[in-house]
């Protein structure tokens, strides 16, 4: 059975920190690495969890470095395993999350899947309960190339279309296991994500260049996660987060030569001058 290094880059994530560790003790298959790297922390309450967990944990602090070249330093310190896992600290897995995507990942079948995710159910933090709808099944584009979480806010109930693992074309790097030669096959020098996106739409930047290095990503229903976002407004996220994001999303059509960057263009104006 592969290997498996699981990355995590947080900032102030104590809320979150230990339901994450509590999930990845209990896989049925744990992974065989956990490198956390902080990104200038001021709550570092955490560290004690970590620092007894029977897992074996890496702890790396910078300062402000962001979760793409966070990610990037996990990578470094991942190399030498078969699969890398991306969560993010506010996301936690079923039991056997690992144990059937390495599984799936091994067989020979699916030698050109280089990334699968599985259906992220939202969590409340607050009252620590499910919110009782998706996160995500993977990320879907519009024809206008407009990247959107697939399922999203729709009840639980609607997983149960999905019978078998399936192609999407973008994955939300909350929870996902890649394959280390998918990830090889993009990175630039040291990089697998661009660091000049410092946060958001950086996962799907990498879906898309793995997907045009002839990997496949896919879906598969069996693996079951939570996630923490989605159960406040739009309206509470601070505006230079929401701005960033709409940057990121011009940046991100530029890169990928996107005829639509001027209508993400129009939607980072309303967010940066109007503030929608």
């Amino acid at each position: 059975m592969g290997s498996v290094s699981a990355i995590i880059v947080t900032y102030n994530s104590a809320d979150f920190i230990s339901n994450l560790m509590s999930a990845l003790e209990s896989q049925t298959t744990p992974p065989d690495s956990v490198v956390i790297v902080d990104s200038g922390s001021t709550d570092t309450a955490y560290l004690d969890r970590v620092r007894t967990s029977p897992l074996s944990c890496t702890l790396i602090f910078r300062s402000n470095i962001g979760v793409c070249v966070g990610n990037n330093i996990g990578w470094s310190h991942s190399k030498n395993h078969d699969y890398i896992m991306y969560l993010n600290p506010d996301a936690f897995l079923e039991p056997n999350f690992i144990e059937v995507a390495v599984h799936y990942m091994d067989d020979p079948a699916n030698s050109m899947v280089g990334m699968v995710t599985g259906s992220l159910l939202g969590y409340n933090i607050e009252n620590n309960v499910p919110t009782g709808f998706v996160d995500t099944t993977g990320v879907e584009r519009t024809w206008y190339a407009h990247f959107f979480e697939r399922d999203q806010g729709k009840p639980i109930s609607i997983l149960a279309k999905y019978t078998a693992p399936n192609r999407i074309p973008a994955i939300c790097s909350a929870a996902v296991l890649c394959r280390r030669e998918a990830l090889s096959s993009i990175a630039d020098g040291e990089d697998v994500y661009d660091p000049s996106f410092f946060m958001y739409k950086d996962d799907t930047d990498v879906s898309l260049r793995i997907g045009r290095a002839g990997w496949l990503l896919v879906h598969h229903p069996a693996l079951i996660g939570y996630h923490c976002r989605g159960w406040k407004s739009r309206a509470s996220v601070p505006k230079k987060m929401r701005e960033l994001s709409a940057k990121n999303e011009v940046r991100m059509l530029y890169k990928h030569r996107s005829p639509f960057i001027v209508l993400s263009l129009l939607k980072y104006g309303l967010v940066r001058v109007f503030d929608l």
